[in-house]
């Protein structure tokens, strides 16, 4: 049987809470969604990675900061 790795717990935030921390420089905000979307519109200062880029962003996100994906 494979070791299960751990995982990060599934947090929600609200978008008022987003805008809160992001107001504090607390947050971080990646947009996962295709590039198409997100040249349509997404929340200013949002990184823009597509899901399947997604685990090659992770090292380089601060680890001091809540990283809010969407």
């Amino acid at each position: 049987m494979a070791a299960q790795r751990p995982s990060a717990p599934d947090l929600r935030i609200t978008p008022v809470e987003t805008a809160e921390l992001l107001s504090r420089g607390q947050a971080v905000v990646v947009d996962v969604r295709s590039p198409e979307d997100y040249a349509a519109g997404h929340i200013p200062g949002a990184i823009s990675t597509p899901l399947n880029r997604l685990r090659s962003l992770m090292p380089r996100l601060p680890r001091d900061k809540t990283i809010v994906f969407y």
